[in-house]
This record gives structure tokens, C-alpha cells and sequence, in this order.
């Protein structure tokens, strides 16, 4: 299986590259010079290109609270790009499977601890990160939708 896993520099993505390198696994990655993830043409041809059998979404724009606070907007439209860009291309490409990671940042800031899923979209998020986590719901819901429309195996 070819696995092209969008993030491999960041935490959560490194984690996985070296997970997967571990299982022998084909993996695929691409670096911000080579892709641009916001860039809904330069991503469908990526995905065409290749043709990975699944797509890992560990991609996003990351940041502390003053990096959010000061670049709302930022974070809100890069991280909307960025997962719908590699979910419809991924989609329209034909990939068997795909996972998108999620963020705690998608959940009530005063949700019970530990957070079960059943608490999406049960409060207020936390402000300091409010794009950042709306982002990540827009993905969590894009996953969800292409399932009940495509009947794809994206998840998150």
C-alpha cells in the first residue's frame, strides 16, 4: 500500500513516518518547497501523479496562543485549505482510504475529561485557538460528509 502522509515534519506526522518506515510500509511525503498544501491545483496533481492508495492528513499550520491570537485569520484559511484540499483531491484521485487527524482544539473548552468524541460540537471552544479548532472540525465534518455521499473510508 502506498501511503501518502502529508505532514511528516511536524510531531504528530514525524510519529507516524517513523511508525510506518518501521512496518516496511511505501510512504510518499512531499516538503512545503516541493507542495504546497494550500494550493488546491498543485495538490489534485500531486495525488493524480502518485496515486497513493491512502492519504494520512498530519498537515496543518501549528502555532502557540500568541501565534493564534495575532493570526486568526491565518490559521482559519490555511488549515480550511489544507484539509479540504487534501480531502477532494484524495477523493477525486480515487484513494482508497483516508485518515485525518483531529485536534483536542476541535472540542469544548469545558468538555469532561478525557474527551470522548460524543463532545464535538457540544460548547464554546477554547477562544485562544477558535480558527485553528474550527479548521479542524471543518475536517473532521468534510471526512464524515464524503463518507455518507461517496460512501469513501475517511476518517478521523
Amino acid at each position: 500500500m502506498r501511503i501518502f502522509l502529508a505532514g511528516h515534519r511536524g510531531l504528530a506526522g514525524s510519529a507516524i513516518l517513523r511508525r510506518l518506515r518501521a512496518s516496511n510500509a511505501d510512504v510518499l511525503t512531499a516538503d512545503r518547497a516541493s507542495l504546497d498544501l494550500t494550493d488546491a491545483a498543485a495538490v489534485q496533481k500531486f495525488v493524480a501523479a502518485q496515486a497513493p492508495d491512502a492519504v494520512v492528513v498530519a498537515a496543518a499550520k501549528v502555532g502557540g496562543i500568541h501565534a493564534n491570537a495575532a493570526l486568526p485569520a491565518s490559521f482559519l484559511v490555511e488549515n480550511l485549505a489544507i484539509a479540504s484540499n487534501l480531502i477532494t483531491a484524495a477523493h477525486e484521485g480515487g484513494v482508497e482510504r483516508l485518515l485525518f487527524l483531529g485536534s483536542s482544539c476541535a472540542y469544548p473548552r469545558d468538555a469532561a475529561q478525557p474527551i470522548g468524541e460524543e463532545a464535538l460540537l457540544t460548547g464554546p471552544l477554547e477562544a485562544s485557538n477558535e480558527p485553528y479548532g474550527l479548521a479542524k472540525i471543518a475536517g473532521i465534518k468534510l471526512c464524515e460528509s464524503h463518507n455518507r455521499q461517496y460512501d469513501t473510508d475517511f476518517r478521523s
